[in-house]
């Protein structure tokens, strides 16, 4: 009999190129994928039930090559199963799922209500957009799913496999601080910048980017998983997407609550940098929630007293 082949890990500083290497070559296909299968609507009038499948398919094909690159790497270089990265499943993935998107929900609340104390909120109009109506009952929830899977690769990639790694060789505070530089540097620098640029670099921006990352980090440390980290990031994107939307100047499929900034500016916070992602009241809502998830970390790490022995 052979012996079973031994896992091992891939260096981190290694691991940071890959990640973004994995996900350029992935986005260019999942392009062409989507592309192909979302041809035959092309021509179709819009509508509902169309805008739902359109996405769907968008979502899926777009991002399916990156999970399989990172999934070759996994079996054939590290020779571990896809799931180590962080994806039971079960009860426990629930409830850390709605632990997740209960964060997210808050987090968005929070900065709702200090860009309004700042005066730097304002309603321009409910139930906006051209799927505006009774379709909004199926589509909310299906924007949900296609956030879920859009937002699943970067935390396998920057908390289930960067994070692990980096963890693994240095400790757990190099893990975080390399995870977290890596996904903010993500964001502005490398190959995927010359296919489709995510955000106009602000320092902010940057940091908050960084924060986000760290809080995402203890959420996975503590919880031994992705799923309330996934569902963290997801969700803040939905709300700001489909439910309180700033206006951008570009046309709304669906906004529930359609915003304006009227004081908006990369200190501020706008829609055209990043959303509710900038701004200093951003950095400040995230630091706290940095400090209350590492308290929380660290209570969970504390050793259970020993009962009195011998009884003394």
């Amino acid at each position: 009999m052979t012996a079973a082949r031994s896992v091992r890990d891939t260096h981190p500083l290694l691991a940071v190129l890959l990640a973004q290497l994995i996900y350029a070559a992935g986005v260019v296909a999942g392009i062409a994928l989507a592309a192909l299968l979302t041809r035959p609507f092309a021509e179709a009038a819009p509508s509902g039930p169309l805008i739902a499948v359109v996405t769907l398919l968008q979502t899926v094909a777009g991002h399916a090559p990156i999970f399989l690159l990172l999934w070759a790497w996994l079996r054939f270089y590290e020779r571990r199963p896809f799931a180590s990265l962080g994806l039971p499943w079960g009860r426990t993935a629930w409830r850390w799922h709605a632990a997740g998107f209960g964060l997210g929900a808050a987090f968005i609340a929070g900065w709702l209500a200090l860009q309004y104390a700042m005066g730097n909120l304002r309603i321009e109009d409910t139930f906006a957009g051209s799927a505006a109506g009774v379709s909004a009952l199926y589509l909310l929830p299906m924007f949900y799913l296609s956030r879920i899977g859009m937002i699943a690769i970067e935390e396998i990639l920057y908390r289930g496999w960067l994070l692990r790694t980096g963890t693994a060789r240095w400790g757990t505070t190099a893990g975080v601080a390399v995870s977290s530089a890596a996904f903010a540097l993500f964001h502005f620098v490398g190959p995927l910048m010359l296919i489709t640029p995510l955000h106009r670099f602000h320092w902010v921006l940057a940091l908050n980017l960084v924060l986000w990352s760290v809080l995402a980090a203890l959420l996975t440390l503590t919880s031994g998983n992705l799923w309330a980290a996934m569902a963290f990031h997801a969700t803040p994107l939905w709300l700001a997407s489909q439910v309180f939307v700033v206006n951008d100047g570009r046309p709304q499929v669906l906004a529930m609550v359609l915003l304006s900034q009227p004081k908006a500016s990369p200190l501020m916070g706008e829609a055209a940098l990043a959303g509710p992602f900038t701004g200093l009241p951003t950095t400040l809502l995230l630091a706290l929630l940095c400090a209350g998830a590492l308290a929380v970390h660290l209570r969970r790490r504390l050793p259970v007293p020993a009962g009195p022995a011998g009884g003394r």
